[in-house]
């Protein structure tokens, strides 16, 4: 009998539910009755849970369901056990619940009190805090907490790390939860925007939108809410070229986001299942009673026969029947409507899929899957390319990489003449090194197209540089020192960033001066050094006058001394000079009134001197250091000349800036005679070849390259703005989302920071000049011009000697 029950089931599947193959009459269905509880605040899903069961009956081909329907309140729990014991009695085989809320564990425990399984369709995070093995409730939907984890990797993927978080309730916060354990979220500049009032949604959007955020991710994310989302969004500018919006809605159908289609912004949405064309809520509901017709049938092959039985709440009364349905279904393992599905012990959903469509002007397109297991995995794009030969590495998209020869991103190798190097083999530097890193994990092969230029528009519309190669197709993509800018992102889409940077001053770090001999005299103003030469002849005055009338002074008290010498002008005089530069002297004062006045004179001398001498080391040093300029607004008032190199960022950043400031400096700069350069090796030839008359604008992270090995260079101050250097690919490209995860990851392993390490500390003479600082021990010597003085003033004491023994 089984056998033959075996063999009418093999032909209905090879059959398609029909038997002719063994010219056998189908046997009649059996009808189970299934208890269905929906919500009164969401009565409309009658319709589509009527059609679901129609579904299911027209595709089933032993089991036909009957249900039973009752309507309850999500907030009363009360009247939710009701409706079970109404249901119970009814003798129904299941029960199939949706979204319940606060009523779903009451309904749980009372069903898993009586043995009767629990099928549910619930998205809400409620139900996951009645998961055990011991309770007979068994969700359909994925809970919230692992869609958390498909949004984690879909935004670092998508790169949408800095985004606006939208989100209404306290239920969001299961997403935000699984966001922040996976990547850290909210160290990437996240917003969290709550809008418990959709009327409010396009007036905090517009606020947003103001503040510079380009990427927006949807946390209350049903049908209605993704809707009415991107219609407010629309509203408030967001759907425009270069953002991103990410809708996690697994029930929101693609048809109804039609008219979004051509607005520029970068629409992916998730989607339970392969096939985009059913409701979210009919599929899981046809696979819900799917499951209970696999459990019930496994026990039927089994010699076990489950019959209805009539339970009553108010007896204690277990189904064992119903406890052996539950757990079949919970071991159990089918392809589904909403594709593979698999339960585990605790009655969660273990296995499906989610897939992210993005949408393309001819509508969506699947970029990428992620299930539990594997996570995201993007669409295979080299699948478009040509894959003639056998071979691995053949087999891998063969792709041209626009760059410039540029210190230190891409340079010639030493030896690539002598060596006859061919190839990428010619070349080396830091965006060579990173696009063989990026290429090992997105797996293709390219070749180095080394071009003319950065990328700036000319007036009729076009492009020239590297950024004209790829809107003419020739290059595939770009990678050099090519700053992510707005005007670029209208043609070109750009990946996450590798390098943050901004625009700065190069400048010589001693600019060439005057010689002054007497700068030995400059750590004291003019005015102290004629109050001390002052103060020194009152002091020979005032003692050679007490001296004069002091009987100490004026009496020879023993012979050995004789008379005093302060009796004589010249002593008193030399007495105070002798003292004054800490010599001393062979006489001293004899009274007590002019040895008070020395002592007063010596404390004087003593502190000045010791003014003196600190604050000559001081300036002596701070000379070395002093530069005439120390930020973009010295460098505007004095007569330096300045600029950049003519066409790029740098320039585009003074030329449409805002700042009435910068508008000022590039009007300026177009009137100085050659202040515009054509690349940023003859803007530093030109900064050294003029010696402290020109400053020169360029990219902080090539300064700190060139200061690192010209010692006559350095760096002026900060940044005048923040930018970033990023890969550019064509609009639309499918390598964009790949190559943006490689970036996040290359730069989570520490692999960028070494690379950069390498090529500006340690390749081709870098650290030189840390390194010459470190041999000098930090200290520069003193040359002729800072002591030339003093050699002058030992010249003229000379003469002025000889001049005065020639008198004598």
């Amino acid at each position: 009998m089984w056998a033959a029950l075996i063999i009418t089931s093999v032909a209905s599947n090879l059959a398609g539910g029909e038997y002719r193959a063994l010219h056998l009459a189908p046997p009649p269905r059996t009808r189970v009755k299934v208890g269905v509880v929906v919500p009164v605040e969401e009565r409309e899903k009658e319709d589509l849970i009527n059609q679901a069961v129609e579904m299911y009956n027209s595709k089933s081909h032993w089991m036909m369901v009957e249900p039973v329907m009752v309507f309850t309140s999500n907030e009363d729990s009360l009247l939710s056990m009701k409706s079970v014991c109404q249901l119970v009695e009814e003798e129904v085989m299941a029960l199939l619940s949706f979204e319940l809320g606060k009523a779903s564990e009451p309904i749980s425990s009372l069903a898993s009190s009586l043995g009767i399984p629990v099928l549910m369709v619930d998205s809400s995070g409620w139900w996951a805090r009645l998961a055990s093995p011991a309770s007979s409730a068994i969700n359909l939907a994925p809970q919230p907490a692992i869609v958390g984890k498909a949004l984690s990797d879909v935004i670092k993927a998508k790169a949408m790390v800095g985004a606006v978080m939208v989100y209404k309730n306290e239920n969001d916060f299961l997403l935000l939860q699984t966001l922040v354990e996976k990547i850290g979220f909210f160290h990437g500049g996240t917003k969290l925007l709550q809008v418990k009032n959709s009327s409010m949604l396009t007036d905090k959007l517009t606020v947003v939108v103001s503040e510079g955020y380009t990427d927006y991710v949807l946390l209350s994310c049903s049908a209605e809410e993704g809707v009415q989302f991107l219609e407010s969004a629309l509203l408030a500018g967001v759907l425009q070229h270069g953002r991103k919006v990410l809708l996690p809605c697994l029930g929101l159908q693609s048809e109804s986001l039609d008219k979004f289609r051509y607005l520029g912004a970068e629409i992916s949405l998730f989607y339970l299942g392969g096939s985009a064309k059913l409701d979210y809520q009919t599929m899981l509901t046809v696979d819900a009673l799917t499951a209970l017709s696999a459990g019930l049938l496994s026990l039927k092959l089994e010699g076990w026969l489950c019959s209805p039985v009539k339970l009553s709440c108010s007896e204690s009364r277990f189904w064992q029947d119903g406890a052996r349905v539950t757990e079949r279904i919970k071991n159990n393992q089918f392809l589904g409507e909403s594709g593979s599905v698999a339960i585990d012990s605790s009655g969660m959903r273990s296995e499906f899929s989610i897939s992210v469509l993005e949408m393309r002007k001819g509508g969506f397109v699947t970029g990428g899957t992620w299930t539990p297991g594997d996570g995201y995995l993007t669409a295979n794009w080299a699948e478009t390319q040509d894959q003639s030969s056998e071979d691995g590495e053949s087999k891998k998209a063969s792709l041209v990489m626009a760059t410039v020869l540029s210190d230190p991103y891409t340079m010639l190798k030493a030896d690539a003449k002598t060596a006859q190097r061919t190839g990428n083999d010619r070349y080396e530097g830091f965006a060579v090194d990173l696009i063989n890193e990026i290429s090992k994990i997105v797996e293709f092969n390219f070749t180095i197209s080394v071009v003319s230029g950065y990328g700036s528009r000319r007036p009729d519309g076009s492009w020239t540089g590297m950024i004209g190669e790829i809107l003419e197709g020739r290059a595939d993509m770009v990678v050099a020192d090519i700053s992510i800018s707005f005007e670029r992102e209208q043609v070109v889409d750009f990946s996450m960033p590798f390098l943050d940077l901004g625009i700065s001053i190069l400048f010589v770090a001693s600019p060439s001066k005057s010689i002054d001999l007497f700068s030995f005299l400059a750590p004291l103003s003019t005015g102290v050094w004629i109050l001390m030469i002052g103060g020194g002849c009152a002091v020979s005055i005032c003692i050679y006058i007490i001296s004069r009338f002091s009987p100490f002074e004026t009496a020879e008290i023993d012979s050995s001394e004789g008379e005093s010498p302060f009796m004589s002008l010249h002593h008193c005089l030399w007495f105070s000079i002798a003292s004054w530069v800490q010599q001393g002297c062979d006489f001293l004062p004899r009274a007590i009134s002019t040895r008070t006045i020395a002592t007063a004179w010596w404390f004087f001398t003593l502190i000045m001197i010791s003014s003196y001498t600190a604050n000559l080391a001081a300036f002596l040093t701070i000379e070395r250091m002093d530069l005439p300029i120390s930020s973009a607004e010295d460098l505007a008032s004095s007569k330096i000349r300045y600029g950049s190199i003519n066409t790029g960022s740098t320039a585009s950043f003074f030329r449409d800036s805002h700042s009435a400031f910068y508008k000022k400096m590039w009007k300026n700069m177009a009137a100085f005679d050659d202040a515009m350069v054509e690349s940023n090796s003859e803007g530093m030839a030109k900064v050294l070849e003029e010696d402290g008359g020109y400053a020169f604008f360029m990219e902080s992270t090539t300064i700190e390259y060139q200061v690192e090995r010209n010692c006559k260079l350095t760096q002026i101050g900060g940044l005048l703005d923040s930018k970033s250097y990023g890969v550019a690919l064509p609009q639309g490209s499918p390598l964009r989302s790949l190559v943006s995860s490689a970036i996040i990851r290359l730069r989570e392993e520490g692999m960028i920071a070494r690379l950069k390490k390498k090529w500006w500390q340690e390749e081709r003479g870098g650290g030189s000049c840390a390194a010459e600082v470190k041999a000098a021990g930090g200290v520069s010597e003193l040359t002729l011009e800072n002591v030339g003085g003093i050699f002058l003033v030992l010249l003229i004491g000379l003469l002025i000697g000889g001049v005065v023994a020639v008198v004598e």
